[in-house]
């Protein structure tokens, strides 16, 4: 069975606007659990936000936690070792996540995109 990464192609100019494409996306679904949590709602752990589309992996980040994350358009919330070290370098390593910013092509990519 093809990954969702596989069946779900869109025409990018280069691989690093593919990788902030989908960390984008995971970005966007993980704001709208945020919205769905301030109004009461519980929710399952957040995205993993790395460059892989098929990435199962769901981590928990506290208030505090995610505004740092978010203090920068081109920091995302990954778990342990999912870094594509070409393009992003961590920030700051927690336990359960990384905090990684990319940059060059693809961290102007992820700013344009957010």
């Amino acid at each position: 069975m093809a990954g969702v990464a596989e069946s779900f192609q869109f025409p990018f100019d280069s691989r690093e606007h593919r990788m902030a494409y989908n960390e984008d996306l995971c970005r966007d679904l993980n704001e709208r659990k945020v919205e769905w949590m301030k109004d009461g709602h519980l929710a399952a752990g957040f995205r993993c936000e790395c460059w892989q589309l098929d990435c199962p992996d769901r981590m928990h980040l506290s208030g505090s936690e995610w505004r740092e994350v978010r203090s920068q358009t081109n920091r995302f919330a990954v778990m342990p070792g999912h870094v594509a070290t070409e393009d992003e370098t961590v920030i700051e390593k927690y336990p359960h996540f990384w905090l990684i910013e990319k940059h060059g092509e693809a961290g102007d990519a992820a700013e344009a995109l957010e």
